[in-house]
């Protein structure tokens, strides 16, 4: 299961997405808890918790200008897809 967070630009789009929640596509919550760390889905365990954390530790960093600088670029790409 994944979890995106939208913002509606009109009341088409409510609409549409309403439309898929009663068909049974997606879940449409109400009120999410932005402060739970848990997600819906099956539980890993301690070892696999611990091989995630290690791997991410491990993984490159970049500075938050320049992952400023990648999102503009994709936000750009994404709003070309949607005109």
């Amino acid at each position: 299961m994944q979890t995106v967070t939208i913002e509606l630009t009109n009341n088409n789009s409510l609409k549409a997405l309403q439309d898929l929640e009663h068909k049974h596509l997606i879940r449409i919550v109400k009120e999410p808890d932005l402060n739970s760390y848990a997600l819906p889905g099956e539980p890993i365990s301690e070892q696999d918790f611990k091989k995630w954390v290690e791997y991410t530790e491990d993984s490159p960093t970049v500075s938050l200008t320049e992952a400023k600088q990648r999102w503009a670029t994709q936000k750009e790409k994404l709003q070309k897809l949607a005109r």
